[in-house]
């Protein structure tokens, strides 16, 4: 649920800037700032695909699911947060109760279009996420690209 100011990336943009790839490493169920609302609101967008994908892996009817768990926002739909911002989903300690039948935006995150357009908005996202440059665990170009690709499609169906 990671949000990034909105930034012009036409100046700072550099094409495969992460040729050599990127130090990633998920810190897992005990951090959860990707998932939390510590950094605020933010939007997990669900296209239909995902929210019937979730609905069977909680064994509910899409409509009960799209009651129970989504919202529209900026006429899209998105994983509903606590009070707190919290996703719907994210147990504290635990991590994603949906795992499994996480969303393409939670599967592909660090890699997102908007994160991966320079490496200034990559170091602006590591001063929220603790895995960004953690420890020398390199994340290649060719497996970027590929997450890149899986989130433009998977937007692309939203």
């Amino acid at each position: 649920m990671t949000s990034l100011p909105q930034l012009e990336t036409t100046d700072t943009q550099e094409p495969d800037w992460y040729r050599d790839g990127v130090r990633f490493r998920c810190q897992g169920p005990e951090c959860g700032a990707c998932c939390s609302g510590r950094m605020g609101p933010g939007a997990v967008w669900l296209n239909r695909d995902e929210m019937e994908e979730l609905a069977g892996h909680l064994s509910l009817p899409l409509s009960e699911l799209k009651r129970r768990y989504v919202r529209r926002l900026e006429g899209r739909y998105s994983l509903k947060e606590r009070g707190n911002y919290d996703c719907i989903f994210y147990l504290d300690g635990t991590g994603c109760s949906v795992y499994e039948a996480r969303p393409g935006q939670c599967r592909t995150y660090p890699f997102w279009g908007r994160v991966m357009a320079s490496r200034v908005t990559w170091e602006i996202e590591a001063e929220k996420c603790p895995g960004i440059n953690a420890d020398q665990t390199r994340i290649e170009a060719g497996d970027i690209r590929r997450q890149l690709e899986i989130d433009t499609q998977r937007r692309d169906r939203s």
